[in-house]
């Protein structure tokens, strides 16, 4: 479905549009692309860069199936 790769800057900035709730996965910006970004032991691993609907498509697929013991425990 989605493949992560080293995240490599594109342009001077990145920006934060959206976080999961544990701050796993983040929906970014940079340099007129969108992607989502995880840590990866000291740096970060991106996934599903390209336009904005995509990315929101992925994004809203990993946020849906994502599961977080503090969130699941009420």
């Amino acid at each position: 479905m989605h493949r992560w790769e080293p995240h490599i800057p594109h342009g001077p900035r990145l920006r934060v549009v959206a976080v999961s709730c544990c701050d796993k996965y983040q929906l970014c910006s940079e340099a007129g692309q969108y992607f989502i970004l995880r840590r990866a032991g000291d740096g970060y691993e991106e996934t599903g860069r390209g336009v904005y609907a995509k990315a929101v498509l992925l994004w809203n697929t990993l946020t849906i199936r994502h599961q977080h013991a503090e969130r699941d425990a009420s």
